[in-house]
């Protein structure tokens, strides 16, 4: 075991154990409905319906370049798990699924490669099982300010990664008893990132959304994209709320209070998107935290998003089996089809601006 160099806050290996209970609590717990905004706020907008759509449904186009390669769809699994001995199967689950729909991987937090090298080995078996595959690796932010750049290359390196996800989670650390909540310095960290990483940054929230300030800061940085991950689906303030209820001590229950106080807290998928248009970014958005259908997708793609992730969706459908899963990401892209038949556009680039206010409240 190694600790990485530039890196406070080393867990030391007894704490390992913490670690990995941590990441299971949050798996169980995510399958748990209460964690689930149900609110994604799209009921207020409506694709343009076209009754002659001059194109055959057969000849109609999903694939889309994503950080300069092609996938079959604009859809990707977004980041979950990793770090812990149940992560491996299900992370071998979403790879497979993804290497053979095509579609864009985004992996769970690689922290623990930060502080245990053998940890790396699940990304490597998971990269010669499935060669083809395309991963995005992940850290969070509070981690990448206390690494070195060669520390965040290795991350990438170890999984053959075409990007780097610096996640943002303050809401999740400040109600977490054992969060990490040391964020100053933030900004400057991923600017110097993404101007210095031999590949593209993107800055991802985990269901809190972002407001027109934070996005116009990040315009002054180098990244490729913001995934914007919204309220609206998976609230992790909800989440460590569950794993805090039923512990005794002060901390663990101030954490159980407080994150009822905010279990409503975050800007909406939807709003962050309208935000992001706003200011004419100069990086790509994508749009995840709430998406539940294929029609969801395509009113996020007309609407300017450039991919569009799901994580809960697709987790509660591993959990059933390798083949309702795969079923349900045909189902995804089946429906995305069906949206852009019935707005007549052939190809994604034709999908954009039909969509219409319905009912803005």
């Amino acid at each position: 075991m190694s600790r990485v160099k530039g890196l406070k806050g080393f867990m030391e290996p007894e704490n390992l154990k913490d670690f990995e209970q941590r990441k299971k609590d949050h798996i169980s717990h995510c399958l748990n409905n209460h964690v689930d905004v149900s609110n994604n706020k799209l009921q207020g907008i409506a694709l343009v319906h076209e009754a002659l759509p001059d194109i055959n449904f057969s000849e109609i186009n999903i694939s889309k370049n994503i950080l300069g390669h092609m996938f079959s769809s604009p859809i990707y699994v977004s980041s979950m798990t990793a770090g812990h001995s149940e992560g491996k199967k299900l992370n071998d689950s979403f790879a497979s699924a993804c290497e053979q729909k095509n579609w864009l991987f985004a992996v769970g937090s690689q922290r623990r490669q930060l502080m245990d090298d053998s940890a790396a080995n699940e990304w490597k078996d998971i990269k010669a099982k499935h060669p083809n595959l395309k991963m995005l690796a992940n850290i969070g932010v509070a981690q990448a300010i206390e690494c070195n750049l060669d520390s965040l290359e290795s991350l990438v390196t170890s999984i053959d990664a075409i990007g780097l996800i610096i996640h943002l989670n303050p809401l999740q650390e400040a109600i977490q008893p054992e969060g990490t909540t040391n964020f100053k310095g933030g900004l400057d960290k991923i600017r110097l990132i993404s101007e210095s990483l031999s590949v593209p940054v993107i800055v991802k929230e985990t269901g809190c959304g972002f407001s027109v300030g934070t996005l116009l800061k990040l315009k002054s940085t180098n990244i490729q994209a913001v995934d914007l991950s919204g309220y609206g689906g998976t609230h992790w303030g909800r989440v460590e709320g569950l794993r805090a209820e039923d512990r005794t001590d002060i901390n663990s229950q101030m954490s159980s209070i407080a994150s009822q106080t905010f279990s409503n807290w975050g800007e909406s998928t939807l709003s962050s998107l309208m935000s992001a248009i706003s200011i004419d970014p100069n990086y790509s958005i994508w749009a995840s935290g709430g998406v539940r259908t294929g029609l969801d997708v395509a009113k996020f793609i007309a609407m300017g998003a450039g991919a569009v992730g799901l994580a809960r969706p697709i987790l509660q459908a591993a959990i059933k089996g390798q083949a309702q899963l795969i079923s349900y990401m045909n189902l995804l892209e089946h429906e995305l089809k069906i949206a852009m038949f019935c707005t007549g556009s052939e190809s994604l680039s034709q999908l954009d601006g039909k969509w219409k206010w319905i009912n803005k409240n």
